[in-house]
């Protein structure tokens, strides 16, 4: 256990105590009601491929969520009208979902080995320190849970078109709505 916590506590990167004793400046309060965020920019050198990462993740999500809603409108409305071109639709949007997320995954994988200065707080509250090294180890290797999720998105939704795609190849052999209502009314 004690090895965990030693690997833990380790940082991976080189530390500079050049800065030592600055403080954060903490934005204005007119900054903070319309933007409480500080730009990683601001924080880090040479990462502006996460801004881009963090962009083609939100695409995907649009676009995932565009043909999603697709998708539960052919399922809605499909038995009673001829929506094939709708499902078209959906399944090239969760195409282009599909490649949103995983130049989003690329993207921000590509970062993490870059070398950068990232200006943190100081383990021991001594002020600022400028971390020097692989952007990957100084963020503990993938940030937070979204990389993850992206990852997951992404494997999901390759199962979601599959699915679609079947789908679409499967109506091509049906006939139109209007003909099966006529041919059940002349069964009956």
């Amino acid at each position: 256990q004690c090895g965990n916590i030693t690997k833990a506590m380790a940082r991976q990167w080189t530390t500079d105590y050049s800065a030592s004793g600055t403080k954060w400046k903490a934005p204005s309060a007119d900054d903070y009601v319309h933007n409480p965020c500080i730009p990683l920019d601001s924080l880090c050198t040479d990462v502006g491929k996460v801004t881009s990462a963090g962009n083609l993740g939100v695409a995907g999500t649009v676009f995932f969520t565009l043909g999603l809603m697709l998708v539960i409108g052919y399922t809605f409305f499909s038995e009673s009208k001829d929506l094939s071109k709708v499902l078209i639709a959906a399944a090239a949007l969760l195409v282009l979902s599909w490649i949103m997320l995983l130049a989003s995954w690329a993207c921000f994988a590509s970062v993490l080995g870059q070398s950068t200065t990232c200006y943190l707080q100081g383990d021991h509250n001594e002020g600022i320190i400028a971390a020097k090294g692989a952007f990957g180890d100084i963020i503990n290797h993938n940030g937070s849970y979204t990389y993850y999720y992206v990852i997951g998105a992404w494997v999901v939704l390759t199962a979601v078109i599959g699915l679609v795609v079947q789908r679409m190849v499967a109506e091509r052999s049906l006939p139109p709505p209007e003909q099966q209502k006529k041919a059940t009314n002349e069964r009956v």
